[in-house]
């Protein structure tokens, strides 16, 4: 996964970048999101702070929300199309959906806390202090509960936590418009055949795989994400 951090001028949502070492125990850059105190693991599983953020965050026009508050964030898998992250300096579903409509081909995010640490761990600082980043992950494939698997991982001692998961996805008309548009005119079929297989849908070149007109693409969601929507 790769770090995409907004510089954007005059959008005070996006956080300003940052560079961060990648030495022993340097200072990472800085967070945007509520800590809890205290400032332990678990403390940050039970903030409530993060629910009530997530559970009032308001649902950007012309996408739906299709998960709330989950303790875990979309993985990326050879399933489906995961197209990198910004880091927000609010908690802001309008400034996350807004990267996504300028993002070729993203039909979808994920907009989450992380627990992260304020240094790189090392030997000499295995488990620093944590911050709180807010993350807006961009998907060129459904975004569902079902994918947000990723709940954490240990750096060193350091155990970075996800909190507040929402995930977002554009309406069928705008979705299947954003996937046309990326792929340069041809219309567009949700897939339905197999496990469902997103990355290997889109990376198929033949325009005949593409052919279902836009307002077929709304009739044939696979259920999986939802049915129709």
């Amino acid at each position: 996964m790769f770090a995409l951090l907004a510089t954007v001028a005059g959008l005070a949502a996006f956080a300003t970048a940052d560079t961060a070492t990648t030495s022993a125990c340097s200072a990472q850059p800085t967070g945007y999101g509520p800590v809890p105190s205290p400032n332990t693991e678990a403390a940050f599983k039970t903030y409530t702070q993060f629910t009530t953020i997530s559970n009032n965050a308001i649902t950007p026009s012309l996408y739906q929300r299709t998960f709330t508050n989950l303790n875990a964030s979309s993985f990326a898998t050879s399933s489906n199309v995961y197209l990198g992250y910004y880091e927000l300096a609010s908690y802001d579903p309008a400034s996350c959906t807004a990267i996504c409509d300028t993002t070729s081909g993203c039909v979808g995010t994920n907009l989450y806390f992380e627990r992260s640490p304020s240094l790189l761990p090392a030997a000499a600082c295995p488990n620093p202090a944590a911050i709180t980043l807010i993350k807006c992950a961009l998907w060129g494939s459904p975004v569902a509960s079902v994918d947000a698997t990723n709940d954490g991982q240990y750096q060193a001692s350091f155990h970075a936590l996800i909190a507040g998961s929402n995930g977002y996805m554009k309406l069928p008309a705008q979705a299947c418009s954003a996937i046309s548009s990326a792929w340069s005119g041809h219309s567009y079929a949700w897939p339905t055949q197999g496990g469902y297989n997103w990355q290997g849908w889109t990376s198929m070149s033949s325009s005949a795989a593409k052919s279902t007109t836009t307002a077929a693409a709304q009739r044939v969601v696979p259920a999986r994400y939802g049915g129709t929507w």
